[in-house]
């Protein structure tokens, strides 16, 4: 009997854990790039009881981000860029890490070119240089005395399971064990994702979805919770017979 409290207690943390996953999914629903995370549940070992092979539980098996492409917002900024397709810009941190990004808002600060938060692309632009603009395959270019330059080239990185890289936040991402190393490939080429200049990338988290699968918790949740109450039931009917 005390084992369908503990297989229903590991029912309860389960769904308790993805609702809030669901909850941190629909908080970030306007959070550009923002990639949505899926929970996954696995069985307990089995208990054998005589012949018989009793179930355990639940657990959280795998937590993962899903990196399918968000919805592509025209902002008209020459400096927005946003990865229709796969692809990881590469950008060195402030603190000199190294780290990955599908945030493509760009500026120029300090004579390079650098996201939002400060992550330097390594391309420089030269004082006086105007009317930057970054094409399809990645080359930056501008207008300097006049003359049309190339500034650079920006390069776009793939992981073999992207599903597996570790958020640092401000939507930046570094390689694990599990994710691979990090591949260079050309913009548009190959499997990697064309550069639209002029546009950023909306989360990728799916507003119905995510509301209808955090109702689907919380009824698997007060389900579990009713059967905590019918075993606690007979737990006492069965302390009372046996004091009658």
């Amino acid at each position: 009997m005390f084992n369908s409290l503990y297989i229903a207690a590991s029912g309860m943390y389960a769904q308790h854990r993805k609702v809030e996953i669901l909850a941190n999914n629909l908080a970030h629903t306007n959070t550009i790039s923002y990639k949505a995370e899926r929970v996954d549940f696995q069985e307990l070992l089995y208990d054998k009881i005589g012949d018989v092979e009793v179930g355990a539980g639940v657990k959280v098996g795998n937590v993962e981000r899903v990196f399918t492409v968000g919805r592509m917002q025209k902002t008209g900024n020459p400096l927005d860029i946003a990865i229709n397709g796969r692809g990881f810009l590469r950008v060195e941190l402030p603190d000199g890490r190294i780290a990955y990004t599908r945030d493509g808002r760009l500026k120029v600060k300090d004579g390079e070119l650098v996201t939002v938060t400060g992550g330097k692309l390594g391309i420089k632009i030269p004082k006086g240089a105007v009317n930057i603009t970054i094409e399809e395959d990645g080359t930056v270019v501008g207008y300097l005395n006049n003359e049309k330059k190339v500034f650079g080239k920006i390069k776009l990185y793939d992981f073999l399971n992207p599903s597996a890289l570790e958020m640092i936040g401000n939507n930046m991402y570094v390689p694990t064990k599990n994710s691979g190393m990090p591949v260079e490939g050309e913009p548009g080429k190959g499997d990697y994702g064309k550069i639209l200049s002029g546009f950023i990338e909306r989360s990728n988290v799916n507003l119905i979805s995510q509301m209808m699968e955090m109702v689907t918790a919380q009824r698997a949740y007060e389900f579990v919770a009713k059967g905590i109450e019918a075993t606690d039931q007979l737990a006492r009917m069965t302390t009372q017979m046996k004091r009658d």
